[in-house]
């Protein structure tokens, strides 16, 4: 244990890098969140979709062989989890789908830690892979702290997409407010869009 400390800045960074690759839910929470999300609502939404992705992978080891073994197919996958994200995915866009043919005020504050969940759901294979490794070895509560902080740094690359997204609508709704029939037109476009994501 006298290289943990090394392990957790590593895990830290690596998280975060790890974070700007494809998936993740960068996209999704930007998406919902630009079009009047607030900061607090972002990252508490980037927070949920990381710790359920890792939090996922790290039950699904926890839980045994037998269920390793029914789920996971190959380098962490879950398929039976996978498929289950991308139903609720599409649920929940063909229902802001259909929201946007209604008159309706927005919600972010409930839709967007529940999107943000069901985003989450698919688990994270390099969590799946540390904590194997962990259990194999007898390292249950080092694999955990590692996962943890590995989480972390992912947080903090994830959050700065969603955080930008309601930054940036700050400026573009400057400039559309000239013309609101436009601003109206665009707003119902990504509503309509966003879904099919």
């Amino acid at each position: 244990m006298a290289g943990m400390p090394a392990l957790v800045v590593a895990a830290f960074s690596f998280g975060m890098l790890h974070a700007l690759l494809p998936g993740h839910g960068k996209s999704l929470l930007a998406a919902h969140y630009a079009g009047d999300g607030h900061c607090r609502g972002a990252m508490l939404s980037s927070a949920i979709l990381i710790l359920t992705h890792v939090g996922s992978a790290i039950v699904i080891v926890l839980t045994g062989a037998a269920v390793i073994q029914r789920t996971l197919v190959g380098a962490g996958r879950a398929p039976i989890l996978e498929r289950s994200s991308q139903i609720l995915i599409v649920l929940v866009g063909l229902w802001l789908l259909w929201r946007a043919f209604r008159p309706h005020r927005h919600d972010y504050g409930r839709s967007g830690p529940a999107l943000a969940f069901v985003g989450g759901l698919v688990p994270c294979p390099l969590t799946t892979f540390i904590m194997a490794y962990a259990v194999a070895n007898g390292l249950v509560l080092a694999g955990v702290l590692l996962s943890a902080t590995f989480a972390s740094g992912m947080i903090v690359t994830v959050v700065a997409f969603p955080l930008a997204a309601i930054l940036l609508r700050g400026r573009l709704v400057a400039i559309l407010d000239r013309s609101y029939a436009l601003q109206r037109r665009i707003g119902f476009g990504l509503e309509v869009a966003a879904p099919w994501r």
